[in-house]
């Protein structure tokens, strides 16, 4: 994954004069690396945290910081600094918490707080870019920047530092508060992992599930990048055994769903085997079309249902 992003990254240097709003969605320029301030991509149709799920892509972002819990459109955007890496949020499988600056288009409008990142998505000079920075080998702490809506490549705009509050009157007698505790420990990733019981691991659904097309059992390009990043989770945690169940939508008969699942579930396996998982590390079974995540009856529900389930079954 990091050679792709590169690559999407060195096509996008040469940055040419654009709208601020492109086609189907805003132009932003991402600095992914905060010790070369001039390398940027320039991204078309930007999203963030966008998934599989969302229709249109997600053009805003959510702030907690000492004005709360708020959501900012893009179009409230001119700015997001990444001031520290705070680091990974272990109840949800490939998010990133960060400190930043948000500078706003309204004139002295800015904003400070921690801000949660999944995955930048968009089109890199007519290649369509990601980036997931928790699976970047240096975890996403590089990430400097995102200017979002300005023709050309910009210059750092300043931020300003929301007003403070105005300052308490002093009292005339200060009783000093007693001194606090030290912080407990930050336990480190292992000991997480260590603590959580296999219910726990697969509630947080660090494996996600692989889609198909109708009647197939190919590996589409989606599905590459869904099993490669699983890959490299399993890579990281070699004591974890998996099961693969094979899934179909409800056309057909049950026989051949069957068949056509057992297909699905041994073509993931042969892919992870491929990427240096152990063979014995992965149970295969097909469940045809007995466990639907959806009922109805369209297209949107059953390609739902044409997937690969990852359950993890020893850690």
């Amino acid at each position: 994954m990091r050679t792709r992003t590169l690559v999407a990254i060195a096509a996008a240097i040469l940055v040419l004069a654009a709208p601020a709003r492109a086609a189907g969605g805003f132009r932003a320029f991402v600095y992914p690396d905060r010790a070369n301030p001039d390398l940027v991509v320039a991204v078309d149709n930007f999203r963030i945290n966008e998934t599989v799920w969302d229709s249109g892509g997600v053009q805003y972002v959510w702030v907690s910081g000492p004005a709360g819990h708020f959501q900012l459109p893009f179009a409230r955007i001119r700015q997001v600094e990444f001031v520290r890496h705070v680091g990974r949020d272990f109840s949800r499988a490939d998010w990133t918490w960060y400190e930043v600056k948000v500078t706003g288009t309204n004139p002295g409008e800015s904003y400070t707080g921690r801000l949660e990142i999944r995955v930048l998505r968009g089109v890199a000079a007519g290649v369509p870019w990601y980036l997931f920075p928790s699976t970047e080998a240096d975890r996403g702490k590089a990430l400097y920047r995102i200017v979002i809506g300005e023709p050309t490549v910009p210059a750092t705009i300043p931020w300003e530092p929301p007003a403070a509050a105005p300052a308490p009157v002093p009292m005339d007698v200060v009783i000093p508060e007693p001194p606090r505790p030290p912080e407990p420990p930050v336990p480190s990733e292992e000991d997480l992992f260590a603590r959580m019981s296999l219910d726990d691991l697969n509630r947080q659904k660090p494996l996600d599930d692989v889609f198909f097309d109708f009647d197939k059992s190919d590996i589409r390009p989606d599905a590459e990048a869904t099993l490669r990043r699983n890959a490299a989770w399993l890579r990281k945690w070699p004591s974890v055994a998996v099961r693969v169940d094979g899934c179909a939508d409800p056309r057909g008969t049950n026989e051949y769903n069957f068949g056509l699942g057992m297909r699905r579930a041994d073509v993931i396996r042969a892919f992870l085997v491929s990427q240096g998982i152990a063979l014995d590390r992965i149970e295969v079974v097909a469940v045809g079309e007995t466990q639907l995540v959806c009922t109805e009856q369209n297209e949107e529900c059953w390609a739902r249902n044409r997937r690969g389930h990852f359950l993890i079954t020893a850690k």
